[in-house]
C-alpha cells in the first residue's frame, strides 16, 4: 500500500516537526497562491449560497419555483465538478482548465449586473446566468487537488494546508457581508466584488502556472546536466520527508 504512493513523492505520515520546512513553506509562493485561490472562490460561493433563494426570487419567481430551481443549480454544480476533473484527467492541464471554467463566471456576472428583468425571456436569461456564475467552483476543487500533489514534506504540507483552511474560513466569513440590504434586489456591490475576485483568480492562475513550470524547467536542466537524483525513476528519496524543493526529482503538476 505504501509503495503505491511512492511516485507521488509527497511523503507519508511523519510526526517529526521540522522548523526548516516551516520557513520554506512561508517563503514558497505556492502557499500564497493557494490561499488567494481559496479566498477568491469561497468569498463568492458563501455569498451566493447564503443569498441564493433571495437572488433567484428577485427574478420574479414564486417561493415554490425558487425552491425547485435550486435543485437545478445543485445538478449544474455536480456537472461542473465532474466535467472539470474529467478534462484534467484527459489533458493533464490543471490550471488551464481552472482558467477556462472561470470564463462563464465572468459572463454570468456581467449579465446579472447589466440586464434588467423585463420579460419572460430576460427572466430565463438571468436565471441561466446565475447558474453559470457558479462555474468557478471547479477552480476551488482543482486547487485542493494540486496542493496535495505539489507540496512535499509533512511539516511543510501541514503549514500549507492550515494556511489554506484559514483562507477558506476567511472567504466564507466575508462572502455574505458584501450583500447589503440597501443594494437589493440586484446587489451591484456584491457582484462587483465577485468580479474583482474572478480577475484576481485569473492573475493567480497565470502566475502559478508560470512559477511551477519555471521550477520544473530548473529541475529538468539539472537532469539534463547529468544529475542522477534529478532523474530517478526508482524514486529513491520519495519517503525521506524531503520537501518539493529539497527533492531534485520532484516535479510539479500544473
Amino acid at each position: 500500500m505504501v509503495e503505491r504512493v511512492r511516485s507521488n513523492q509527497t511523503g507519508i505520515q511523519n510526526k517529526k516537526f521540522r522548523p526548516e520546512q516551516v520557513k520554506e513553506a512561508l517563503t514558497d509562493p505556492q502557499l500564497y497562491c493557494y490561499m488567494l485561490i481559496q479566498i477568491c472562490t469561497t468569498l463568492p460561493t458563501s455569498g451566493l449560497g447564503a443569498f441564493a433563494n433571495i437572488i433567484v426570487k428577485g427574478f420574479d419567481f414564486t417561493t415554490l419555483q425558487t425552491q425547485l430551481l435550486a435543485m437545478v443549480l445543485g445538478a449544474y454544480i455536480v456537472i461542473v465538478l465532474l466535467s472539470s476533473t474529467w478534462i484534467v484527467k484527459k489533458t493533464g492541464q490543471n490550471l488551464l482548465v481552472m482558467g477556462v471554467f472561470v470564463i462563464p463566471s465572468f459572463a454570468g456576472t456581467i449579465v446579472l449586473m447589466t440586464v434588467r428583468n423585463t420579460s419572460t425571456a430576460t427572466q430565463a436569461g438571468l436565471l441561466f446566468s446565475y447558474y453559470i456564475v457558479l462555474s468557478f467552483w471547479a477552480a476551488q476543487t482543482l486547487a485542493m487537488s494540486m496542493l496535495s500533489r505539489n507540496v512535499g514534506g509533512q511539516t511543510k504540507k501541514s503549514i500549507v494546508v492550515a494556511a489554506n483552511f484559514a483562507a477558506w474560513a476567511a472567504g466564507n466569513a466575508i462572502g455574505p457581508q458584501v450583500f447589503l440590504a440597501y443594494d437589493a434586489p440586484r446587489y451591484f456591490i456584491a457582484f462587483a466584488t465577485h468580479m474583482g475576485c474572478y480577475v484576481l483568480l485569473v492573475i493567480v492562475i497565470v502566475f502559478l502556472r508560470w512559477w511551477l513550470k519555471r521550477c520544473n524547467d530548473r529541475k529538468d536542466a539539472l537532469a539534463a546536466a547529468g544529475v542522477g537524483e534529478a532523474h530517478d525513476e526508482a524514486y529513491t528519496h520519495a519517503f525521506d520527508d524531503l520537501t518539493d524543493r529539497e527533492n531534485p526529482n520532484f516535479r510539479y503538476v500544473y
